[in-house]
């Protein structure tokens, strides 16, 4: 689900106000606490729904902000403890940026949620060419535009060597324990920046001035930003991307969106 972040005023009582008044809501909504000490969690969401399961409070923040659960700052400890499912229903012909402000509005109504969003400047890293010559890595190949709708079939769990070449479009991530990997046939180097990003506590911004679409594949060893590598010889994602891509990661600062809770409480029952 695309959620899409609007920034409203920096009065804490205004933004419960706009968004308790204003936004839409959904048609039926229930939010249960969940008891089950499982360490799993889920979250779905159609063009008519949401569904969260087993999910802290910071996460369902981030999901309504659209923002990173690292850039939720504030609020009680039991937000990161305390576990709910939410399931909640919109008219079909519903858009993303309606669901997103309908969960900020269950979040305020049933958790009395009052927060702002604010821009402030964080570490962050910037993605660049790691050779001054600007030779990319041999898991880096200019490709061609084709066809987006193409797919990467289903991978297997240990995924074996893929011809870069033969790539079809698209791009994936998956990683089974023991090797992450990232790959993408005729894509920009922006989907890479991406997935960095999600990967990691801090923005990752696509500084490399590469135009056009590439293909690669770059495999390395979990922990994503680790310096050691696994039994098996695996780099650190550091070492992968300059030697498999021709890449690094730069230390930087960048301005990010954050969510500030002023006050929230635990929700009322249903």
């Amino acid at each position: 689900m695309r959620l899409v972040a609007v920034v409203f005023g920096a009065v804490c009582v205004s933004v419960a106000t706009i968004a308790a008044q204003s936004a839409p809501a959904f048609d039926v909504a229930s939010v249960k606490p969940n008891k089950s000490g499982s360490p799993t969690s889920s979250g779905r969401s159609t063009k008519g729904s949401v569904d969260f399961r087993n999910m802290q409070l910071r996460f369902l923040i981030s999901n309504a902000f659209g923002v990173r659960p690292t850039r939720v700052i504030g609020g009680p400890g039991w937000i990161d403890t305390e576990r709910y499912d939410i399931a909640a229903r919109a008219p079909e012909n519903t858009t993303d940026e309606q669901l997103s402000l309908m969960l900020r509005r269950l979040l305020v109504e049933r958790f009395r949620l009052a927060a702002k969003m604010e821009s402030r400047e964080q570490p962050a890293y910037a993605l660049v060419l790691a050779r001054e010559d600007g030779r990319l890595g041999p898991n880096l190949l200019m490709s061609v535009d084709c066809d987006k709708r193409a797919q990467f079939p289903p991978a297997p769990p240990r995924p074996g060597a893929t011809q870069l070449a033969a790539m079809p479009c698209g791009s994936r991530r998956w990683n089974d324990g023991r090797e992450t990997v990232i790959q993408a046939g005729a894509q920009p180097i922006a989907r890479l920046a991406r997935f960095l990003d999600g990967m990691n506590n801090r923005e990752v911004l696509e500084r490399t001035n590469l135009s056009g679409t590439f293909t690669f594949e770059l495999r390395f060893a979990p922990p994503t930003l680790s310096d050691a590598s696994t039994d098996a010889g695996l780099p650190s994602l550091f070492a992968a991307l300059d030697e498999q891509l021709g890449l690094k990661l730069e230390s930087t600062r960048a301005p990010v969106d954050v969510v500030v809770i002023d006050s929230v409480e635990r929700p009322t029952p249903d």
